[in-house]
């Protein structure tokens, strides 16, 4: 009778215990979680959604469990931080904005769920994100101009996935003499400019790369045509003229030399004709002296004038 007391009290003691005492760690619930992310494309950027549901092993709602929310961009920085708590059907929901400007690639959402007397839940989320952008675009890829001419092309702007902040144009690797205006000198994408290409009459001649540069903040795009330069009618007929002008004076110069020449010629002859009419000393003296004009005036060259003065000064010691 005793023993069955015994083994009854302890039945009731294991009964209480089982009733009051919190059940062992190892005893913990499992709890699932299921998450999406759901992007989409504003003005300000991209609005994402983060949805889910937290459940036990049988499928039902885990209510009032803590959601930690952590999104990381693809330099692995924190843009977004943030607590939600289940529902009674065990849903949760959170949402974010991703700014225009932002880096594009991959961005992570990091989620875990707790609730006291639950194993921790965790889900990772992940998608890529194309930031808005702008693309140039040129009407032609080769004009050709002559110097003192002046052409056009259209440069348009694209906008790639919503971009749509102002682009400001200019041009690079012009030669000298080669000036490109645009109008307008800004667009905002999709939109276009005109390109005026002026060339001046001093412009070198040949094929030049000209670069379009757009910029938009830190954002740049370039494109690119060939500039063919050729001669300018002006700077034909310039040509023409200088090249006759050259020749004509190359003409009268060497005319003249031919007329110095026959000049020089001409005052030898009569210097000799004069020497032999006369070789008596006053008559050789007279010679002599015309000998030495002829010089001082460049008439003679310095070898004739040496051989004749020797030869008179000779004459004229024979006469005395």
């Amino acid at each position: 009778m005793l023993r069955s007391t015994f083994f009854q009290l302890v039945l009731v003691t294991a009964l209480i215990l089982a009733l009051f005492c919190p059940p062992p760690a190892s005893a913990s619930k499992t709890m699932f979680m299921q998450a999406t992310l759901n992007p989409t494309r504003t003005t300000q950027g991209v609005s994402v959604v983060i949805t889910g549901r937290v459940s036990d092993t049988l499928g039902t709602g885990v209510s009032n469990a803590i959601i930690s929310i952590q999104v990381t961009d693809p330099q692995a920085t924190s843009i977004h931080l943030a607590v939600a708590y289940t529902s009674q059907n065990g849903t949760f929901q959170d949402n974010f904005v991703i700014a225009s400007n932002s880096p594009g690639g991959n961005y992570t959402a990091f989620l875990v769920a707790d609730k006291p007397g639950y194993d921790t839940a965790r889900v990772t989320l992940s998608f890529t994100y194309a930031s808005p952008d702008f693309s140039l675009q040129s009407s032609i890829t080769t004009l050709s101009l002559r110097q003192g001419d002046s052409g056009k092309l259209t440069i348009t702007a694209l906008s790639l996935r919503g971009f749509n902040a102002p682009v400001n144009l200019t041009a690079l690797n012009m030669p000298s003499g080669v000036a490109v205006q645009f109008s307008p000198a800004s667009i905002t994408p999709s939109g276009n400019a005109e390109a005026t290409v002026a060339v001046s009459q001093t412009a070198p001649l040949g094929n030049f790369t000209i670069t379009l540069l757009g910029v938009s903040g830190p954002t740049i795009h370039t494109v690119s045509f060939q500039l063919e330069i050729t001669r300018g009618p002006i700077q034909g007929i310039l040509a023409i003229l200088v090249g006759t002008a050259v020749a004509v004076l190359v003409a009268a110069v060497l005319l003249q030399r031919r007329k110095q020449r026959s000049r020089k010629r001409a005052a030898l002859d009569e210097l000799l004709k004069a020497s032999e009419a006369d070789k008596g000393y006053v008559a050789t003296a007279r010679v002599i002296a015309r000998l030495e004009e002829l010089r001082a005036t460049n008439q003679v060259d310095e070898a004739t004038y040496q051989k004749l003065k020797k030869e008179y000064e000779k004459r004229l010691e024979k006469s005395k």
